[in-house]
């Protein structure tokens, strides 16, 4: 089994307390990440189904895809 670096652990951390958070405040929120190591881990995240990111209008909402089960 891969073990997992320590920005995916901090990502789904986070998402397990929340039913869903903006893109935007996870920047905020781990501020030990760039803005743009945070959106590879995200897109890598839906990518393998972990997590779900919907779009709206100039705000993009990330939540754990099992909470949509």
């Amino acid at each position: 089994m891969e073990q997992q670096r320590p920005i995916t652990s901090r990502v789904l951390e986070l998402l397990q307390g929340a039913a869903e958070h903006e893109f935007e405040s996870l920047v905020t929120r781990l501020p030990q990440f760039t803005w743009n190591e945070l959106n590879a881990e995200v897109s890598r995240l839906s990518r393998i189904g972990e997590i779900t990111i919907t779009r709206g209008v100039g705000i993009y909402t990330i939540r754990l895809a099992a909470a949509l089960k």
